[in-house]
């Protein structure tokens, strides 16, 4: 089966899926945003995740995302372009996607038509989605999308998001808890299936289990106010008041680095190392060597939030153990004190009292560790998920195949 993925950029956890899927032997191209001198989501990942290794997969950063910004002007030629396909430009007006319409002709128009694929799959309900949905309808192929949090919590469009996930031939998700979300948006119980995240943990560092000081951990990425870095401030001030050793990493940083500035410049007074943006590598290697991990999840005001993160997946996958809150479809990953600690969101106290339970009970603390590992080897291995993936692509095939038999 030939699988086309239109990803609007390429994190690990999205490689490896990729890597697994190939290796099902299904022949996999990656369409991804063009290389830009400006500072993007898809150019920071292109910086720290690498491309998929299998020889099966073919990436091609080509994806012309400059069309959804750029003057109407440069439109011109590439509209002019598009009009071998008159029926799909026409729906795309009527439903105000010009942009995305011109981004996926563009797309169509470079492609090797001798290999067409057979189904197209795009990660997060964004832009990306969009366009696949669009490259869909032109060389009249199904389509589906995985689904993760922010893009359903918070979706820059109710509208157009009902429109790609309605139209979608299924709708993956990562966890259960997703599924209440997506059905208000319309879409069929039966076109919702849960694929959870994959991680390999022969690719992470071993665990180092003896730390010269308590060191505790948290990855927050981009420190958006979900992942509840001021709460885990006030933790760590009321453990300085109880007098109990512990010093904390935060790894991370916002676009322009004035939080992170804000954080280092009002807490000299803490015993945290705010660490700003790190490599992938040297990430794993900082929480291999930790105590415990933490990350103490919010529901931001705007109703954002986290789905599973997978900073916290990899800290069990490394048999660290994990610390944090009862939202969304963290309490999936994390049973609370038997593969890590749950908190209630937005508690300091409650935070400060799990984090010196975990400095206080070494023996508590290891065996919450080893379950955690344990649950990410039974649940989360890649060629797990993939095969939930490969399943349902091989299915939609099968009934398109058998509708265009009977047409």
């Amino acid at each position: 089966m030939k699988i086309l993925y239109v990803l609007g950029f390429l994190p690990p956890y999205v490689t490896r899926e990729i890597e697994a899927v190939a290796s099902s032997e299904h022949d996999i191209s990656v369409l991804l945003p063009e290389l830009r001198e400006k500072n993007s989501t898809a150019d920071f990942w292109n910086g720290i995740s690498n491309d998929p290794k299998n020889n099966s997969v073919t990436v091609s950063r080509t994806l012309e995302f400059k069309y959804l910004t750029c003057s109407a002007k440069r439109l011109i030629v590439p509209f002019l372009r598009s009009f071998r396909f008159p029926k799909t430009m026409v729906k795309s007006l009527q439903n105000k996607e010009f942009r995305y319409f011109i981004v996926a002709s563009s797309a169509v128009l470079g492609m090797d038509h001798s290999s067409k694929p057979d189904i197209i799959h795009a990660h997060f309900a964004h832009d990306n989605a969009h366009i696949a949905r669009i490259i869909a309808d032109i060389l009249k192929i199904p389509y589906s999308v995985t689904t993760h949090a922010a893009d359903i919590f918070v979706p820059d469009s109710t509208e157009r998001l009902c429109r790609v996930l309605q139209k979608a031939a299924v709708v993956f998700t990562i966890s259960q808890y997703n599924i209440s979300h997506l059905l208000k948006y319309g879409i069929a119980r039966k076109k919702i299936v849960v694929a959870r995240l994959g991680l390999d943990t022969s690719e992470l560092p071993c665990r180092e289990k003896t730390t010269p000081t308590p060191l505790a951990v948290c990855t927050a990425s981009g420190l958006v106010s979900k992942k509840g870095v001021p709460i885990l401030i006030e933790a760590m001030r009321l453990i300085k008041k109880r007098g109990t050793d512990c010093t904390l990493t935060v790894i991370g940083a916002d676009p322009d680095g004035k939080l992170l500035k804000e954080y280092r410049r009002s807490n000299t007074d803490l015993p945290i190392n705010f660490a700003g943006v790190l490599r992938s590598d040297e990430t794993l290697s900082i929480v291999s060597a930790a105590s415990f991990f933490v990350l103490p999840c919010i529901e931001a005001a705007n109703g954002d939030k986290d789905g599973i993160p997978v900073a916290l997946m990899e800290a069990m996958g490394m048999g660290v153990p994990c610390i944090s809150t009862r939202v969304s479809g963290i309490p999936e990953l994390i049973e609370n004190n038997i593969s890590g600690i749950l908190v209630k969101p937005r508690s300091p106290e409650e935070l400060a009292d799990a984090m010196e339970a975990m400095l206080s009970g070494k023996e508590k603390a290891d065996r919450l560790g080893n379950s955690g590992r344990e649950k990410i080897l039974a649940n989360h291995f890649p060629s797990k998920q993939a095969h939930i993936l490969t399943k349902n692509f091989a299915r939609i095939a099968a009934e398109r195949k058998k509708v265009e038999l009977h047409s």
